[in-house]
């Protein structure tokens, strides 16, 4: 299978040329290091390409003034406290009087390197650190596999050893093993075996409730333990990019604050990031088999296309869910200016009509003017009453990059 190249490396490009430090971080496995020498080969004047845990990436750590402008450095496996060193160094106005064309730059691949959010001081990092781009690299999206790749992905994931492996059978069996390493490395710090066996509890529990707002005090219940230990855990989890939270629409302001808006759910919805990882959770082994569980297969489709969209969704466009207790849902609520101009739902099949719940809250006074679409694997674009235009996933991400 020919290599998949990364649509990130463009970014990065772009970024370096206004940043002397540029981070990327995601979750392990989700092909980093190839995103390192991707680009490193892109780059026209060539870039130097070391490991921050072996000699020479510390030697580059250790010493940034004797790097050359010239060639920019791509450090693998770096760490919050290789940013921390460069953040001084940069802070400490190293580079100072050299102009941009003349400073270093620096490409951190690794992570994470931002403090989970309970920790965080009022500005996104501590006011003494230099505030680099952080750009999120993540599992492959479908504009990478390519458009005709939408159901592969959907069932194995975009972990890149998951989405080429040999057969649907040997990615789910690999992505299994792969969410017990995530348990393990998430309870190797404390030092205890019920850890990890709590951490795989909670990614089965995640799983099992798909696309809900995530029930804390239950999960403690279950788990045996308190529900911050949960939210702490979860968080961690989220910011290891293994589970995304889509919050929920006006529920940073209340209700009161969105005209024609009541009574809506407040709580974010959480999801595996990767559809694969939700598979393998779940014990589906085949596509046959995600067909006969037809609960999982929508959930599974609604949580592929939410981590799709967030991925595809354009600068300054903010994305939420919506929800009220009358039973009006929207899967996805794109704003720009914070004014809805996209809502979605997401579907299995191509629907011959629209569902009174999705076409109630399209009526909601706050989403008149959006466009509105009911987003499914593939197949040509079709007019439904009320609006609703019936798109494949390809064509909904690509209206969604320009709203």
């Amino acid at each position: 299978m020919a290599i998949i190249h990364r649509a990130i490396i463009r970014t990065i490009s772009g970024l370096l040329s206004d940043n002397p430090i540029v981070l990327v971080e995601g979750p392990p496995r989700c092909g980093k290091s190839t995103i390192a020498r991707q680009l490193a080969a892109s780059t026209p004047s060539g870039a130097i390409l070391a490991d921050a845990r072996l000699r020479e990436g510390r030697a580059l750590l250790a010493a940034p003034n004797d790097v050359s402008a010239a060639r920019p450095v791509i450090l693998d496996n770096a760490s919050e406290r290789d940013y921390s060193t460069l953040a001084a160094w940069a802070d400490g106005g190293a580079i100072g009087g050299q102009g941009d064309a003349r400073r270093p730059r620096f490409v951190l691949v690794g992570g994470p390197f931002r403090p989970p959010r309970a920790s965080r001081p009022a500005s996104p990092l501590a006011p003494s650190r230099t505030d680099a781009p952080a750009l999120e690299a993540g599992p492959f999206r479908l504009f990478e596999a390519g458009r005709a790749s939408v159901r592969r992905l959907w069932l194995r994931g975009g972990y890149p050893e998951a989405y080429c492996a040999s057969s649907d059978e040997a990615a789910l069996s690999w992505l299994e093993g792969y969410a017990a390493d995530i348990a393990c490395a998430a309870g190797a710090p404390r030092g205890r075996a019920d850890t990890t066996a709590f951490f795989a509890g909670l990614l089965e529990e995640a799983a099992r409730h798909d696309g809900e707002a995530f029930n804390e005090n239950g999960a403690a219940r279950l788990l045996g333990v308190s529900r911050p230990t949960i939210v702490r855990a979860a968080e961690y989890l989220e910011r290891a990019g293994v589970l995304l939270s889509l919050p929920a629409y006006g529920a940073e302001n209340g209700p009161a604050s969105r005209p024609g808006v009541r009574r809506i759910a407040r709580s974010p919805a959480l999801y595996l990031r990767d559809s694969g990882l939700y598979h393998a959770l779940i014990g589906v082994r085949s596509a046959d088999e995600l067909a006969m569980r037809p609960r999982e297969a929508a959930a599974s489709w609604t949580g592929f296309v939410v981590a799709q969209a967030m991925a595809a969704l354009p600068e300054g466009a903010a994305i939420s869910r919506y929800s009220s207790a009358d039973g009006a849902a929207l899967d996805i609520v794109v704003e720009r200016d914070g004014r809805p101009v996209v809502t979605a739902v997401a579907r299995r099949y191509r629907p011959s009509s629209v569902e009174r719940s999705i076409s109630y809250a399209a009526r909601t006074p706050s989403f008149a003017g959006a466009e509105r679409f009911i987003v499914v694997p593939d197949g040509e674009e079709r007019q439904l009453s009320g609006g609703f235009v019936v798109s494949s996933l390809g064509s909904f991400l690509e209206r969604l990059s320009s709203a």
